[in-house]
């Protein structure tokens, strides 16, 4: 029960910095054309800065030897889901561009803005070395995002290439934290300052954009959408159960297992609006699936965190 009162505690703190920002645009002092803006701040600034941060501590083959597993990990969980739900969904998303959203926003979630806070919540002792993780999970769920994620959504098999897996903010972040990780390099103290405080922001911003983008949606639309009832369901019911099987059974340590099945419970990302709106279909399914999936999470996320005790049985 103590776990679950302080997931439910952590999600709460979460959802409370969208208030300011609902209230802000339902008086008219924010404006909707305000928020693709800020959306690109989170995208382009705040998220380099987030992977830079994580990946400031030492350096040692076991850390690397573990991000590995994660990595794999991650690689095989959103290999699954994307698979499942795109078979179970492909006849009708040729028809309709929800499905295609509904597909992307099974697997992927709010590892990062969502993840950290939820894991510093639970996991105060370790906290500051797993962190790493969740920044591992959110650089593999970015790069599929880039890729397959947006061919899905487009139908459009030209976005799966070497440019758009290379060339954009979530590989230039992930490279330059994990070259400061292998090197030991330590940044000045003012420059290391400014990037932890651009990646503190990435959770209370992300917060306001969605209290923005709730202030403009009509309610009704947002609880009577079918569709993302399945998205929610699959993406934070369906995904941590399938991490819960994933990592019970295998010999790694129980801060992997722990953080690993954390991040799997994250609400949708908010990455499925993102690229709905820069490849231009299906905005409003997305923004949907990202308002419900995030409101619904101080459900969620507590019940889902009831089988945390169980895998400490399990190491």
């Amino acid at each position: 029960m103590t776990t679950f009162l302080v997931t439910l505690s952590a999600v709460a703190v979460i959802l409370l910095a969208a208030v300011p920002g609902y209230l802000l645009r339902r008086r008219g002092m924010i404006s909707e054309s305000c928020i693709p803006g800020c959306s690109k701040i989170l995208l382009y600034v705040c998220q380099p800065c987030l992977y830079i941060y994580s990946f400031h501590i030492p350096f040692s083959l076991e850390k690397l030897g573990r991000i590995g597993i994660f990595a794999a990990l991650c690689l095989a969980v959103h290999a699954v889901m994307l698979g499942v739900t795109f078979l179970v969904l492909n006849k009708k998303s040729r028809e309709r561009v929800t499905y295609r959203i509904m597909t992307v926003a099974c697997a992927f979630g709010n590892c990062a803005f969502f993840g950290i806070p939820v894991i510093e919540a639970l996991m105060p002792e370790v906290a500051s070395d797993v962190i790493i993780y969740t920044t591992v999970y959110a650089f593999i769920m970015n790069m599929i995002a880039w890729t397959v994620g947006s061919a899905i959504i487009a139908r459009d098999v030209h976005y799966i290439n070497a440019k758009t897996l290379f060339l954009n903010p979530t590989m230039i972040g992930f490279a330059i934290g994990m070259l400061i990780f292998v090197t030991g390099i330590t940044l000045p103290s003012d420059l290391a300052g400014m990037i932890t405080t651009t990646a503190r922001m990435s959770t209370p911003l992300s917060m306001l954009i969605m209290g923005m983008r709730l202030a403009g949606m009509d309610f009704r639309r947002v609880f009577t959408n079918r569709p993302v009832y399945f998205a929610v369901a699959v993406k934070q019911f369906g995904l941590p159960l399938l991490a819960f099987a994933l990592v019970y059974f295998l010999p790694i340590s129980l801060e992997i297992k722990e953080t690993f099945f954390i991040t799997c419970a994250c609400p949708i990302a908010s990455i499925v609006l993102n690229f709905s709106e820069i490849i231009g279909e299906g905005q409003e399914d997305a923004a949907n699936a990202v308002l419900l999936g995030t409101m619904l999470s101080i459900v969620t996320l507590p019940i889902v965190s009831l089988l945390l005790p169980l895998l400490a049985g399990s190491v």
